[in-house]
């Protein structure tokens, strides 16, 4: 049944047509024996996103997500994960500033980086939380890719956008 429905998805959407293969694949990886060790939800999750180690390396680093239940959580998890790390870098900028005062071009730069690194943590990062929430999943996944080219935001629009193909 589950194959049909991919197969059906496939046909209709063909840009899809790769993540659902993957899908099609883990999904029958999964059920084919039960003598080897099951995937975890972050294996499962990780492995039809792209930078599948990037994302397990990550997930695994945060105790809640190892926790976690269901991909809902993880991709709060990882959009929190997003949020510190962009607000911690965020509070590196003006030291880097402060150095590189003299050269025009880097701290330029750098006053760059400090507009985006805000805008990631505190209005796309967080936005996609709320887009969470409201079950916007495509809204969700949207935000986290325009917050973060980072890997973090990488993984988290990968992970939200698992929730978005759940929904389909």
């Amino acid at each position: 049944m589950l194959y049909q429905i991919i197969l059906a998805l496939a046909k209709m959407i063909p840009s899809l047509f790769p993540v659902l293969l993957l899908l099609l694949i883990s999904t029958s990886q999964c059920s084919a024996t039960s003598q080897h060790k099951q995937p975890d939800l972050i294996e499962k999750s990780c492995s039809i996103i792209a930078g599948y180690e990037d994302c397990v390396r990550i997930l695994r680093s945060d105790r809640r997500a190892i926790k976690a239940t269901n991909v809902k959580e993880l991709a709060y998890i990882i959009l929190d994960l997003c949020i510190a790390n962009a607000t911690v870098t965020l509070g590196e900028v003006p030291k880097l500033r402060e150095k590189y005062k003299k050269d025009g071009k880097i701290e330029k730069a750098l006053r760059r980086c400090a507009v985006e690194y805000k805008r990631a943590a505190k209005v796309y990062f967080r936005k996609a939380v709320e887009q969470l929430g409201n079950k916007s999943y495509l809204e969700a996944q949207n935000l986290a890719h325009i917050g973060g080219a980072l890997v973090l935001g990488t993984v988290a629009e990968g992970i939200v956008s698992l929730l978005r193909l759940k929904k389909s």
